[in-house]
């Protein structure tokens, strides 16, 4: 039988906290004041994770601390030291996106379990084997998964799979979203998701386009646990508490198989209500919603009152075997959990001027532990002189008794914490040469390029490209495989190998550990959110071979990574905003008649195109293109024109100018180059 999955709560303040954990959570997640997803939560400082992590480990609850974004170099330090705050007040697990994050802590508190945040992009079994052999205990798979997809990650390996029951749902595959900070300068990858796809975007006539409603799997839980999944999560950090007791408390009522009140939930918070479309795989316009006016007034104060009522008391949930010894000299008050045992000491008892104290009476004021987390389980009693004690004596070491095992339950067991030593990087770097990225092969023109990058589709359809290019030629792996298509990748992998091509290019983890298992050289693209030289080493010891850094990197900080391989970066090109597996631009009946790209308008009239990618997944893009061409970037080994929907001219003259150090008089962005993304 199945272990009964682990119900995992937002925390954004120690409100919501303490309405989860008395709801019934099992585990909470958290972020500090900083280095977390949620930034604009009120989060917790120092001695606020102390609090919480003492309030959580009394009640048999496990903290999960969110250090879900990517950092700077200049960042590690600050990242070092949070580590050693967490590793001092008994933190039980971090969520990591960047692998900085997982080196820092890997290395400095190894106590600690490595969870891999969803906003890694883990989505098939290569990348859950991956994690695994890097050390992660556990991770969130992409939130666009089936069931059955699901159930293939939790068989991969013995990595723990959690995955997201309840809550709102990112238009973008997470990881893979850069609207925010394209648009406005705040990025989903540093934790300041501005939500910008919640605007009214239209597509095909339709509003909110960009908009999913939330979802929900709670009916589908038991479905959930027979897979393999070992932890049910619930968003919502920035959530009211109620919201956090409602769905808790509905996770708990499922895992039991009782019936729960999803009205309520519904009430509470939603977006035109609810979806289950990815779990099975219906992704339809049924999937689309927005906040509406009676969204927001459900919500009644009566109805918020009534669950916090609910909360309102504390639960006894920790059972204790107390023994009470009453003597002459003293009397002793023994309480026990299983792992930790207190005596409270107190006078003796006195000849009986009516009665001695008998068990029941004992036991009577000894079980009086409400407002405390505690009960009695099981008591034994030993007065053997026939002793009497007063009420208020035994009150007295009943209170003394809880508030040391108290004390203990909360105190961390001390654990070890090791330096982090910083990867050495003694190789030059100056500009050697150009990448041209094609997004079709009716696109290369004659060039001297050093790399020419073309998606794999493409070279397996113009073979002869293979011959012309030789070993310039790169292949690019889709940004996105899912389980299903797992196997065909790796054939088409084995394909390319055996017509000669030896090198790839991979946005994604998991296509990245395929690569390298067929013998391919790798480079790393923008899509890994190479943000800084820790995480540059950790990429290298996977074995990439040269990678491009993160468009979301000023240029003064691109400037300070160290690297012992080549580094590149996008000086040309409509760079991807958002990654869909629901494509807004499908019609009522799905994908007939749709001739696989289109536009999506903002607000102000401006239109974004979109192309999919054989109906896997949808791509939208910037609606002007970048172009720093004329720019200083001689600090990077390489510059990359990353051509999408240009004509084979338009390539050509957009490359000449660029090795000319100009750029085109057409319409463009220098992206977040040269301002600061927060």
């Amino acid at each position: 039988m199945r272990k009964r999955p682990e119900i995992l709560a937002p925390a954004g303040n120690m409100e919501q906290l303490t309405a989860a954990v008395r709801a019934g959570a099992d585990a909470v997640y958290l972020g500090a004041s900083a280095f977390n997803a949620r930034r604009n939560a009120e989060n917790f400082d120092a001695d606020g994770l102390r609090d919480a992590v003492a309030y959580c480990h009394e009640r048999n609850v496990r903290v999960y601390v969110a250090v879900n974004i990517v950092v700077s170099d200049d960042e590690i330090p600050a990242l070092v030291q949070l580590a050693r705050v967490l590793n001092a007040i008994g933190a039980d697990g971090v969520i990591t996106q960047d692998l900085a994050a997982a080196e820092v802590f890997k290395t400095c508190c190894p106590a600690i379990r490595l969870h891999a945040s969803t906003q890694m992009t883990i989505h098939n079994t290569a990348g859950v084997r991956a994690l695994h052999d890097y050390g992660f205990r556990r991770l969130v798979p992409a939130r666009e998964l089936t069931l059955r997809e699901l159930g293939m990650l939790t068989a991969a390996t013995d990595t723990e799979i959690e995955v997201f029951v309840h809550g709102a749902l990112c238009m973008s595959v997470s990881g893979c979203c850069y609207i925010s900070s394209m648009l406005g300068g705040r990025s989903g990858n540093r934790g300041l998701c501005a939500q910008a796809c919640r605007l009214n975007f239209q597509a095909r006539g339709r509003e909110y386009a960009l908009s999913l409603k939330d979802m929900s799997y709670i009916d589908r839980i038991s479905a959930l646990a027979e897979i393999g999944v070992c932890s049910l999560k619930i968003e919502g950090r920035m959530k009211r508490p109620e919201y956090a007791a409602a769905a808790v408390d509905a996770c708990a009522k499922a895992t039991r198989e009782q019936a729960y009140d999803r009205e309520l939930l519904q009430r509470v918070f939603s977006r035109s209500g609810f979806t289950d479309g990815y779990l099975d795989g219906r992704r339809n316009l049924d999937m689309f919603g927005y906040r509406r006016y009676e969204d927001v007034t459900a919500a009644t104060d009566a109805l918020l009152a009534g669950i916090r009522e609910r909360y309102r008391k504390e639960p006894a949930v920790v059972p204790l075997t107390a023994s009470l010894t009453v003597t002459a000299a003293r009397s002793e008050l023994m309480l026990t959990d299983g792992r930790y045992t207190v005596t409270a000491a107190g006078a003796g008892g006195e000849p009986p001027q009516r009665a001695a104290l008998n068990r029941e009476n004992a036991c009577k004021n000894i079980a009086k532990t409400g407002g405390t987390p505690y009960f009695i389980e099981n008591f034994t009693f030993a007065n053997a002189e026939n002793l009497y004690l007063s009420a208020a004596a035994l009150n007295g070491l009943r209170r003394d008794a809880l508030e040391m095992l108290r004390e203990k339950r909360a105190t961390p067991a001390a654990r070890p914490f090791y330096d982090f030593t910083y990867p050495a990087a003694q190789k030059p770097h100056g500009f050697r040469g150009f990448w041209l990225r094609f997004a079709s092969a009716a696109q290369i023109f004659a060039n001297d390029a050093q790399t020419v990058i073309l998606p794999m589709r493409e070279i397996l359809a113009h073979t002869e490209l293979i011959a012309a290019y030789g070993e310039r030629l790169c292949a690019e792996a889709p940004a996105l495989v899912f389980p299903d298509a797992e196997d065909a990748f790796a054939r088409d992998l084995d394909a390319l190998s055996a017509l000669g091509v030896r090198r790839a290019y991979a946005d994604n983890i998991g296509q990245l550990s395929l690569l390298k298992e067929r013998g391919f050289s790798v480079i790393g693209g923008f899509g890994l959110n190479i943000f800084n030289s820790v995480a540059l080493a950790a990429y290298e010891k996977m074995g990439v071979c040269a990678a491009t850094l993160s468009f979301e990197l000023s240029a003064a900080h691109m400037r300070k990574i160290r690297s012992n391989i080549a580094l590149a970066a996008v000086v040309y090109g409509r760079l991807p905003l958002m990654k869909y597996r629901v494509c807004p631009l499908q019609g009522e009946t799905g994908c007939g008649g749709c001739r696989g790209s289109g536009t999506i308008t903002d607000r102000k009239g401006i239109d974004f195109p979109a192309a999919c990618d054989a109906r896997r997944y949808t791509v939208m893009y910037n609606s002007v293109p970048l172009d720093v061409c004329d720019r200083d970037f001689s600090f990077a080994d390489h510059k990359l024109l990353y051509f999408t929907f240009e004509t084979a001219e338009a390539c050509a003259e957009i490359y000449r100018l660029a090795k000319e150090n100009k750029r085109t008089t057409e319409k463009h962005t220098t992206g977040l180059y040269y301002r600061e993304v927060y």
